[in-house]
């Protein structure tokens, strides 16, 4: 796309196929099912369209194209971050905090919401990792009635999609690998319709006596 354009002639004008094209081509990175980030998309992909025709009576030459294009995409990573900076971590997360399942009552079921943590290139990814450490009771048994040791434990984690919905990889207890959990009415809710119910108080009885609180990796 660069080569052609740059073999146009200075007073040429650009068609608004080049705009949409670049700017499939610059935002697909940041392609999601997020709403905030899908609603930035278009108004990126507008502001490319609107400059076009603003530029159109004098024919819009390379120095402006780029010019419009550049600054469209400093819009969209700003706008981006911003977003991805809104997402909340530790306590300020909804999702952080103890939780009674209806499904294994007395088990421990602590979540917590943590920074993503470093890539292999120096980066992170903008979506904090969400941790769920857990035991299910002895074999057989149908309530958690004893604390457990720390090799009981299982652990799960996963991503924050925004402040009230999560994916969590469940594969390794033979669930979903991209499980959606919702926090909404004080607990998180499955699709299956099980509700894990906030515990303000914390479930400290319930960890294992040798740790009073569950670091994260």
């Amino acid at each position: 796309l660069y080569s052609h354009i740059t073999d146009t002639h200075e007073t040429e004008s650009i068609s608004k196929k080049h705009l949409i094209l670049i700017t499939h081509l610059f935002i697909r990175p940041y392609q999601s099912n997020n709403y905030h980030t899908m609603r930035v998309t278009g108004s990126v992909f507008l502001l490319l369209v609107g400059a076009t025709n603003a530029l159109a009576p004098s024919k819009m030459n390379r120095r402006n194209f780029f010019g419009v294009v550049s600054g469209s995409a400093s819009a969209f990573v700003l706008a981006n971050n911003a977003n991805a900076a809104a997402l909340k971590t530790g306590a300020a997360s909804p999702f952080t905090g103890d939780y009674d399942d209806p499904n294994h009552p007395g088990c421990l079921r602590q979540v917590k919401v943590v920074g993503a943590p470093l890539k292999g290139d120096g980066t992170r990814s903008a979506y904090p990792v969400v941790e769920v450490v857990g035991w299910d009771g002895k074999e057989g048994a149908k309530a958690c009635t004893e604390r457990p040791n720390r090799e009981q434990l299982w652990k799960v984690d996963g991503k924050i999609k925004n402040n009230a919905e999560a994916l969590i990889d469940f594969s390794s207890k033979g669930g979903p690998k991209d499980l959606l959990a919702k926090y909404a009415d004080g607990g998180i809710v499955f699709p299956d319709g099980n509700k894990w119910t906030k515990v303000i108080a914390g479930t400290n009885t319930r960890r294992p006596k040798d740790m009073t609180t569950l670091k994260s990796d």
